[in-house]
């Protein structure tokens, strides 16, 4: 009986995601590891236009590819979770990224760098579902939530902290991006050191009360539609910020600092997001943000004024960051903190990424290289996906009638 009652015990504290030195350690590794994929996935935007002189339609295509291999990587994370352990898949892919970025330092020319930064990105989509289910696997819809908003804050953060920095690097060393994105990677793979297990879904807690289900599968479903128009927001954006006429007018390592105040917006976001649950029951806010994302993307993109950049920015970060927040906490709250649910997760944002960039460059392409069409195109497709929302909210509240 005793036997039991402690294994039972160990069960318990296994199913709350282990100790608390080991949940931390996990959090402190996605903060390393996020610090390389800012480096190289969205800094590398600015890196390719001071290096290599790329236009805005060449950033866009490569965000475009990076969306295709991103998809990949985040379905592929489930099998691969399955066959090596959550843990063991995260530290094979960060010695995968760790010999990537190193060689990247070595070699030159646009292609080489490009062929990197695919296989970079297509190793670094498959870590995310795996860290998600780390962080969400056996906590409580309460619980979960805090670990959400821990992990969240993590990482975007640090995603801030390194694009503002990224000017400085390149006005120095454009290289050393490669260097730290490897170092950062290195130090992940310390983090996840250890033996511990995999914590296992304790499907008892995570399961939603009844009442609440409508309503998170509602929130759940316009996420769906709203996440990967965020994501073509950010990875649009991302791509054209380097060739902003206010930006460029920088010198080049203010021109960082001012193209994260986005990602500030949404670090701003999930701070409040954490310490509040009311908008756990009001799944519709996503869809006004959602309108607030298509309009703050044209002020910063088309007004041409600081104000316009430094609000708008604001408003879209916090608008990215509601929607994101949305969708990973009602997904993951109703799948018990699955890595399948995390790669689906991720796979939304990779065809975001492939979305926006790629019918910009479509529409620089088709209008003679002029960035406005390729910019009216993404706010097109926003427009297409809040009208999508719309409807599904519309939907929902008919069935309910």
């Amino acid at each position: 009986m005793m036997q039991d009652e402690s294994t039972s015990q160990q069960t318990r504290q296994i199913g709350e995601g282990g100790s608390r030195w080991s949940l931390a350690r996990v959090l402190i590794a996605q903060g390393f590891t996020s610090h390389g994929a800012n480096l190289m996935m969205l800094g590398i935007f600015f890196y390719m236009h001071h290096v290599y002189q790329w236009n805005s339609r060449q950033n866009l295509l490569l965000s475009c590819a990076q969306g295709v291999v991103y998809v990949t990587g985040a379905l592929l994370a489930n099998k691969l979770s399955s066959a090596w352990g959550r843990r063991g898949l995260l530290k094979r892919l960060q010695v995968g990224m760790v010999v990537l970025a190193i060689g990247l330092f070595y070699v030159r020319g646009a292609g080489i760098v490009t062929a990197g930064l695919l296989a970079y990105t297509l190793l670094c989509a498959t870590q995310w579902p795996a860290m998600e289910s780390l962080v969400s696997s056996g906590a409580s819809a309460k619980e979960l939530s805090k670990r959400i908003a821990i992990y969240n804050l993590m990482w975007s953060g640090v995603g801030a902290v390194t694009l503002a920095l990224v000017g400085t690097i390149l006005a120095h060393d454009p290289s050393w991006m490669f260097l730290l994105a490897a170092a950062a990677h290195a130090m992940t793979g310390v983090m996840l050191l250890g033996g511990e297990k995999d914590p296992p879904p304790t499907h008892a807690q995570a399961t939603p009360d009844p009442e609440l289900l409508p309503m998170r599968t509602l929130a759940m479903q316009l996420s769906r539609v709203a996440l990967p128009a965020t994501y073509a927001v950010s990875y649009s954006l991302n791509a054209l910020m380097p060739t902003l006429p206010l930006i460029k007018a920088l010198p080049q390592a203010r021109q960082t600092v001012v193209a994260s105040l986005w990602m500030v917006g949404r670090w701003l976001a999930f701070v409040f997001l954490g310490v509040t649950t009311w908008w756990h029951v009001r799944p519709r806010a996503m869809l006004a943000w959602a309108v607030v994302l298509l309009g703050s993307f044209l002020m910063v993109t088309l007004w041409g004024n600081w104000p316009a950049m430094i609000v708008g920015q604001l408003l879209l970060g916090v608008a990215m960051g509601w929607i994101y927040s949305g969708s990973l906490y009602f997904g993951m709250v109703l799948s018990d903190g699955s890595t399948e649910h995390g790669g689906y997760h991720e796979a939304l944002i990779g065809l975001g990424s492939i979305l926006g960039p790629g019918i910009g460059a479509a529409a620089e392409f088709l209008g003679n290289g002029t960035q406005t069409v390729g910019i009216k195109a993404v706010a097109g497709l926003i427009f297409i996906s809040v009208l999508a929302a719309a409807a599904v909210s519309l939907q929902s509240r008919r069935k309910a009638g």
